[in-house]
């Protein structure tokens, strides 16, 4: 069914790895500030877990897409992952300066991941 959009079943199965790649990773983030810089053990082992878990999940979509495309998305879903973990988990807040910033920031990845 995906081969009729001209999306391949390997691509797409790359996807889905990425999504789990980000959405580990964004566990592993939540649980690094819970952790209190290492000083809870039981937070700190489940963000290394998902550190784990998420770099096992980009080693299956590099076989797919190229290594820095691979990384240029991972990281531009992390940092809008990031901050919006902050936000509702932290409630912590962005200056208009730091958005900006962070918008020229995913656009260059953009760029970079489309070129």
């Amino acid at each position: 069914m995906l081969e009729s959009f001209g999306i391949s079943h390997s691509f797409a199965m790359a996807c889905a790895w990425l999504f789990w790649a980000v959405a580990t990773d964004m566990v592993a983030i939540y649980a690094l500030v819970r952790s209190k810089g290492f000083r809870k053990p039981g937070w700190a082992l489940l963000s290394l877990g998902m550190i784990f878990l998420s770099f096992m999940g980009i080693r299956r979509v590099v076989l797919v897409i190229p290594l820095g495309v691979t990384y240029a998305l991972w990281c531009v879903f992390g940092i809008f992952g990031t901050i919006a973990i902050g936000n509702i988990a932290f409630h912590q807040t962005i200056s208009r300066r730091k958005s900006f910033g962070i918008a020229l920031l995913a656009l260059g990845i953009i760029c970079m991941s489309l070129a």
